[in-house]
Order: C-alpha cells, then structure tokens, then sequence
C-alpha cells in the first residue's frame, strides 16, 4: 500500500479528481484554483458524512 491510511489516500485521491474536473470545465488560473478548491471540500466533506453513516448503521 503506498499510503498508510485511508483518509490519506482519500485526501490525494480528492485533490487530483478535482484538479482534473477544475481544468476541464475553465480555462483562467483563477476560476481553476478556485473551483479545485471548492471541489475539494466538496469531497472530503462528503467522505467524512458518509464515513459517520457507515459507521453508525
């Protein structure tokens, strides 16, 4: 495994996917950093949501 962790692997996972999506759909630097970081906590605060209903059903 190269990352000790889930929620690690989860972060690096997040950040790429959401670069990728980010430079797809704009094209100026700004609007790019912006969505990327938008995205990003889209993301990981979807994971921990879904993580806690897992875990509490």
């Amino acid at each position: 495994m190269i990352f000790t962790s889930h929620f690690v692997s989860m972060l690096v996972f997040s950040i790429i996917v959401s670069t990728l999506i980010a430079f797809v759909r704009y094209d100026a630097k700004k609007d790019i950093v912006k969505y990327t970081l938008k995205l990003f906590l889209y993301m990981c605060v979807g994971v921990i949501i879904f993580s806690w209903v897992m875990y509490v059903l």
